[in-house]
């Protein structure tokens, strides 16, 4: 008897577990229960957030590296004596460079 009896418990635990998706569609649709919120609405946003963060953190990182590689290249062109023979003329530079 004890066999028939957990026999039937599972049966009925199986058709419950079977129909509850199809009974919360159900219920969903008439209006008694709240349907589940989508999950990937916030999956793209995090992505897109993601995006747009790295994408800015790149800008200012080559912004700051052309920078100073130019002010690299305009200071070593100011401070190249081959082409200058007055003294004056290329501490002027210099101190513009500084300041």
């Amino acid at each position: 008897m004890t066999s028939f009896k957990d026999a039937g418990f599972a049966a009925a635990r199986g058709t419950r577990d079977a129909a509850a998706p199809k009974v919360n569609v159900v219920l969903a649709k008439v209006g008694l229960r709240k349907p589940p919120a989508p999950k990937w609405p916030w999956v793209a946003g995090a992505i897109g957030a993601g995006l747009a963060i790295g994408g800015a953190v790149a800008y200012l990182w080559y912004r700051q590296r052309t920078e100073s590689i130019g002010e690299q290249l305009l200071a070593d062109e100011l401070l190249d004596d081959t082409e200058l023979d007055d003294r004056a003329l290329q501490e002027e530079l210099v101190d513009s460079v500084s300041r």
